[in-house]
């Protein structure tokens, strides 16, 4: 049997390559934290614990925005969903790599497998071929780093939530980093395509009940972009 026991040079060298890609996050975290002290949805706390439930701060922040907004539980869950589709891609590129492990290390290094992981996972080509046991603890390196400092950040934003200067204006922050995130993923045509037709539906479907204008843009950008993408490929 594998020897998947703890090894301690792999854990630092996770939280050593990911340390610069979880900085950051923790604006992000914190306009979060404080978003969810404002709203008061629900008890701060058990607002909170969705950082731990879904630990993925865009579609986090999705789901609280549309609850705010009295949309329905089919449309949360929806757009919880299409937001992250994308790590079913994830783990279907890194399946050659970890799939062979136990199920139950599987589900936990699917819980931290978010963007900055699987950005280090696939650019560190040390990781290429190392053994079983290095590959592992890797991963639950970065994964440790990325969940405790999402956990904190967010709690300190609900903790300080209620003594932020509106005037501060950090709910600004929330749709910078998006902006960013965006601009930075706009690559190609297809990229281009689902992101014009995503913004344009979202503006156009901005009063639409129950949070559905942001759901219907999620579908159709994918859609856009997928028959951008598909016309490009019969042309070349």
């Amino acid at each position: 049997m594998t020897d998947l026991s703890f090894q301690r040079d792999a854990y630092l060298d996770g939280i050593r390559r990911i340390f610069p890609l979880a900085v950051p996050g923790v604006p992000f975290g914190f306009v979060i934290g404080v978003l969810i002290a404002e709203e008061e949805l629900l008890p701060s706390f058990t607002s909170w614990m969705s950082s731990s439930i879904i630990f993925a701060g865009s579609s986090q922040l999705a789901a609280l925005t549309l609850l705010a907004d009295s949309a329905s539980a089919m449309v949360v869950i929806s757009t919880v969903f299409l937001i992250n589709s994308r790590h079913a891609m994830y783990s279907a590129a890194l399946r050659d790599r970890y799939g062979h492990y136990p199920l139950i290390t599987r589900f936990i290094l699917t819980y931290v497998l978010i963007d900055q992981q699987f950005a280090v996972v696939e650019t560190a080509p040390e990781l290429e071929a190392p053994s079983d046991r290095y590959r592992l603890w890797h991963f639950f390196g970065g994964g440790t780093v990325l969940w405790v400092m999402w956990q904190v950040t967010t709690a300190l934003g609900v903790v300080l939530g209620g003594v932020v200067d509106p005037a501060w204006g950090l709910n600004f922050a929330v749709p910078l980093l998006f902006l960013g995130l965006l601009m930075m993923s706009l690559k190609d045509r297809p990229g281009v395509v689902a992101a014009i037709v995503g913004a344009t539906v979202a503006i156009i479907g901005r009063n639409f009940p129950q949070g559905s204008g942001l759901l219907l843009a999620i579908v159709l950008g994918v859609l856009a972009g997928g028959v951008a993408e598909t016309r490009l490929e019969d042309r070349t």
